[in-house]
């Protein structure tokens, strides 16, 4: 892997991202996105979106680590530096010269760079529920205005309407804002697993380098 392609890594985040708050600033010029937070009386297109942006900057940061992992790989100079994934090699090649068993460190190695990878995808799962649960809620209140009405007469008939109106806001723009954010962080999660199959095959290739000499 060249050193363009390593830098680009965590490059091609930074580019994801910005397209990402460009989109923003484009929605929030026509009032959508304060309108989202406005008329969402249940506040989980608020929980959806900051769980949303936590992992998307979390994914951000393991990437920036990747990077500097391979980057160290590829010299032979690897230092901790809180780096999980340089942990993570230090550990394997640490097993790896108490024991012969290497294919079993190798299924460990894989296991503890996915696990990342997994609960990242699992988020992005929540997200999705969380949209739904919304629209439920926002079912609700929808629904849950008809009981006030007892009998049928104009001034009842447009509070009904509003009532009515609010808890379609609520149902639509939570599903909205969780199938939209589950789908970019799936986008992240799908990039940053890519990358760690390379790092893994680095490694092993690396680890084979070695055998051989």
């Amino acid at each position: 892997m060249k050193n363009g392609n390593i830098d680009n890594i965590f490059i091609y985040w930074i580019y994801f991202v910005s397209i990402i708050l460009i989109s923003i600033y484009i929605l929030e010029s026509f009032d959508f996105i304060s309108g989202l937070f406005r008329e969402d009386i249940s506040y989980i297109s608020s929980i959806i979106v900051s769980i949303f942006t936590f992992y998307l900057f979390r994914g951000g940061y393991h990437l920036y680590k990747l990077r500097y992992a391979i980057n160290s790989l590829i010299q032979e100079n690897c230092s901790s530096n809180n780096n999980i994934f340089i942990e993570i090699l230090d550990e394997y090649r640490s097993s790896l010269s108490n024991t012969s068993n290497n294919k079993s460190f190798q299924e460990q190695l894989k296991s503890r760079l996915y696990e990342i990878v997994d609960n990242g995808f699992f988020v992005a799962d929540v997200l999705l529920k969380l949209g739904i649960v919304g629209t439920v809620i926002g079912f609700i209140i929808m629904l849950s205005s008809l009981s006030t009405i007892d009998e049928m007469n104009l001034s009842k008939m447009n509070n009904l309407l509003l009532s009515m109106s609010s808890g379609m806001k609520v149902a639509l723009y939570t599903t909205l804002s969780g199938l939209i954010c589950s789908i970019l962080l799936t986008i992240q999660n799908n990039y940053f697993e890519n990358k760690i199959n390379n790092f893994i095959s680095k490694i092993l290739s690396s680890d084979d380098n070695e055998k051989k000499d």
